[in-house]
């Protein structure tokens, strides 16, 4: 891989690295980046090596800036440089123009060097040793016929293809494809082939053994995992009662291990077979031919099972083929692919249809694996059932988010307290997983408990003992199909950010090596990440590098990392109305003229409204690279949609929270639904609020007769600030309010 190399010259070395990272995570460049404080290191450096471009500060000690420059066009001719200087008079402008490609004045913004520096230096790296010397040609977008961008896929780990007709011509691999699937299994990604012939039909004539991590034959019945030599029969075998019937017939039959195969119209006869000994089988169709297999096998569930002995998901996979039997394969499939010559019902079910390739005779896959040698995939939009649905617009019509778009991106997720941001993020995670995919939450204050109650999530922590081991933690990630919420707020705040250090290194391993946890959401992000970095801040910028992708909650923006801030995607944000909150975003707000007019509508937003502002996302319906506001989803976890018949319709007596006095005389007032709770907080005795609140009594009537658990642990907290008097109610009527509203809005 040839990456352009860039030489900072900055004598403050904290800024020289926090360019250098900015530089080196950027998503859409790729450059190798050295660092020196001098010019004489700097000459030195450029002496041994071939730079294309030098950045600079104009103030060094010993030569300045614009000598290191002068001397710089010596050495290399070529190089492509930019000064930094504090210093504007019209003279030295001058003479830094006649040295310099261009100057970037102080105060500078890291986004004006790096915009100056991806204009000097178009384009993505090259591959000269491994990739052909033509580009593929853009996929086709199902949706409207028209190139669409390619997108880096970051959690794609798997590719799964068939063979006859979508690797091989006439049975026979070329040699070029062969040499591209050589090439994608040394970039670390895992291939699977999946086909409806015989294993010994083919398995001798190429390098099937080498290159594949499972071979899914016999569409689906027989997988083969080469590098153990071990065979699975997942489903079983036919009937030996249906072979002996259909051998009686006296019809075309080929066996395998589990298949029995004929042709149209025999199909006919094997059906009335079926039917006279009423036994179950999977009949499969392939181009006139007719598969019969044991209940269950098609190269679909095949490959689920391969997938699964090898530590993958479905997500982590983009699967391609071409006939009537890759149906299956092709709906199992994160991103399903249809070559050129593929079927039209295929093409109908594909996300991606690739066009004819006039450079190239061989397979039509080729170009697509040359693709996801560059580290991009093919760009579609995703199909309707695996949409995420994350509100609505004001005339009603949904708000889709692709799921490719958040497993593989920096999201911030920011809003003030109470403000619906708790809400909206446990949504996006309730959608993820709806439609499958892993998640991983980073809780350290015990938000989202209730999530537990999703299948497939684990709860971890919450408790006083000690946190599971990390190791059994990515081992149920890494082998099992299981979230997990990993409460941490009974910890303290030095337990908690060692152990997330740790499960961080651990996670960035994982996703690495299986494309897995597909999200990580980091709740409080500002607990882990202040605005003076450190030791999280690095590492989190290290697993964005090589692909985990993450989410960060937080009410106070101002206080995470601005590194952070600046390599954000997207942004997610409920209600801000503090001044200091809304100028943190300023860096990522000002980089389109559309997003600098989300500052005025934040402290407007209402509980249950959201804005997205987005690079990423790519729409169904509108521009999403422009601010959309709208009304926050529903949730779907069966405490919260009962929490409704609470709000005003009274409950019976016995059920209603009565407030006493100290001592517990009954002051003859009660709360016979939550709007009634709400208004009388704001009424009883100061000295009936404390004692009710020091008791526990509100979080356990919120609790165990309102089911609320999320305010029941607001109002729990409370203790810990200690408040009385005037405080706690304030405290309390805000905590109340801003739920009761929150339900109302969003149910």
């Amino acid at each position: 891989m040839i990456y352009k190399k860039i030489l900072i010259v900055e004598d403050e070395l904290g800024v020289a690295k926090a360019l250098k990272r900015a530089l080196e995570l950027n998503p859409t460049n790729f450059y190798q980046v050295s660092i020196c404080s001098s010019a004489e290191e700097a000459l030195a450096r450029l002496s041994e090596k071939n730079f294309d471009l030098l950045v600079s500060d104009f103030r060094l000690p010993g030569k300045d800036g614009l000598v290191l420059l002068e001397e710089a066009r010596q050495i290399n001719p070529e190089i492509v440089t930019i000064m930094i200087t504090a210093y504007g008079s019209p003279e030295l402008q001058t003479r830094i123009q006649a040295v310099a490609n261009t100057y970037i004045p102080k105060p500078y913004h890291l986004r004006d060097i790096i915009n100056a520096i991806q204009t000097l230096l178009p384009g993505n790296p090259t591959n000269e040793e491994s990739l052909p010397p033509h580009q593929p040609a853009s996929p086709v977008g199902k949706a409207n016929g028209s190139p669409l961008e390619r997108r880096r896929l970051t959690h794609i780990k798997v590719v799964a293809t068939d063979l006859d007709g979508t690797l091989a011509i006439n049975g026979k691999v070329p040699p070029l494809t062969w040499d591209l699937l050589r090439q994608l299994k040394a970039s670390g990604m895992s291939l699977i082939l999946d086909t409806g012939r015989v294993l010994e039909s083919f398995i001798n004539d190429g390098p099937y053994s080498e290159l594949f991590e499972a071979i899914v034959a016999e569409d689906g019945a027989v997988i083969f995992f080469p590098r153990k030599n071990i065979f699975r029969q997942p489903f079983g075998r036919l009937s030996p009662v249906v072979i002996q019937r259909l051998e009686e017939l006296n019809i075309p039959l080929e066996r395998g291990m589990c298949i029995v195969a004929t042709r149209t119209p025999h199909d006919r006869d094997i059906m009335k077979v079926l039917q006279e000994l009423n036994i179950g089988a999977t009949i499969e169709y392939n181009l006139g031919s007719v598969m019969l297999l044991p209940p269950g096998a098609t190269k679909g569930t095949g490959l689920g099972f391969a997938l699964h002995e090898l530590g993958y998901s479905t997500h982590n996979v983009i699967a391609c083929g071409d006939a009537e039997n890759d149906h299956s394969l092709l709906s199992m499939a994160e991103i399903a692919v249809a070559v050129p010559n593929a079927l039209p019902k295929i093409k109908d079910i594909a996300d991606v249809i690739l066009p004819p390739d006039p450079e190239d005779n061989g397979p039509g896959i080729n170009q697509l694996l040359k693709q996801i040698l560059t580290r991009r995939g093919p760009q579609h939009l995703q199909r309707p059932e695996r949409r995420l649905v994350l509100g609505y617009y004001r005339d009603g019509s949904p708000v889709y988010l692709d799921p490719l778009n958040l497993v593989d991106n920096l999201i911030g997720i920011f809003g003030n307290s109470n403000s619906g941001k708790s809400w909206l993020s446990g949504l996006m995670v309730e959608e993820l997983l709806r439609t499958g995919y892993q998640v991983c939450i980073i809780d350290p204050e015990g938000d989202y408990s209730a999530l537990a109650s999703s299948t497939h999530c684990l709860h971890i922590g919450a408790s006083e003992t000690p946190l599971p081991s990390i190791g059994d933690l990515i081992t149920l990630i890494e082998w099992h199909d299981v979230s997990m919420v990993v409460d941490l707020s009974t910890k303290g705040p030095d337990e908690r950010q060692e152990y997330l250090l740790g499960l961080m290194r651990a996670l960035r391993g994982i996703r690495a090596r299986r494309g897995r946890p597909h999200w990580t959401l980091i709740d409080e992000a500002q607990f882990f990440c202040p605005t003076d970095g450190g030791e999280m801040t690095d590492l989190i910028l290290e697993c964005l590098h090589e692909g985990l992708s993450i989410g960060l909650v937080s009410y106070t923006p101002s206080q995470l990392s601005p590194l952070l801030i600046n390599r954000l995607d997207d942004l997610l944000l409920t209600r801000l109305n503090k001044p200091e909150e809304i100028t943190a975003l300023a860096p990522y707000l000002s980089k389109s003229p559309a997003t600098c007019l989300v500052s005025e509508h934040l402290p407007e937003l209402i509980v249950g409204e959201a804005i997205l502002c987005s690079n990423t996302f790519k729409p169904l319906t509108i521009d999403l690279r422009s601010p959309v506001r709208f009304k926050v989803g529903p949730r779907s976890i069966p405490h919260i949609r009962h929490l409704q018949k609470y709000l005003r319709s009274p409950l019976p007596s016995y059920k209603r929270f009565y407030f006493c006095l100290p001592g517990g005389k009954n002051l003859g007032i009660s709360a016979a639904s939550m709007w009634e709770f709400r208004e009388l907080l704001g009424a009883v005795q100061l000295d009936s609020l404390e004692y009710h609140q020091k008791r526990g009594d509100f979080e356990q009537w919120i609790q165990n007769v309102l089911g609320d658990t999320e305010l029941a642990h607001k109002v729990h907290k409370l203790n810990g600030r200690q408040l009385e008097g005037s405080l706690l109610r304030e405290s309390l009527c805000e905590l109340v309010i801003n739920r009761y509203d929150e339900l109302e809005n969003l149910m």
